[in-house]
């Protein structure tokens, strides 16, 4: 008796999951609203990157551009400066 009571939980439980995966059936309601059109997607030009740096990480690009050496201003050590910039294992040295 166990036995069966057991596979017909089981077998209602299946059913009731399989019918929870069906696709939902409804026709769109007029008070579902398009998001891209209330806030359309805007591509951000090619140099925008160039145009939001600061000051001396855009004299670094042009000095690298024309003399293809990095070069780097830091105020600090590298240690710290990577700490600044939030870099993967960088510690705060005192």
């Amino acid at each position: 008796m166990k036995r069966i009571c057991l596979f017909v939980n089981l077998l209602l439980i299946l059913c009731a999951a399989g019918k929870a995966q069906l696709p939902h059936q409804s026709l769109p309601s007029k008070d579902m609203i398009d998001s891209l059109k209330l806030y359309p997607l805007h591509v951000l030009p090619n140099n925008y990157y160039f145009n939001n740096i600061g000051f001396f990480c855009k004299k670094e690009i042009q000095f690298e551009k024309a003399t293809k050496i990095p070069l780097r201003f830091r105020l600090g050590s590298l240690e710290y400066t990577d700490y600044l910039e939030q870099k993967p294992n960088a510690i705060k040295k005192p």
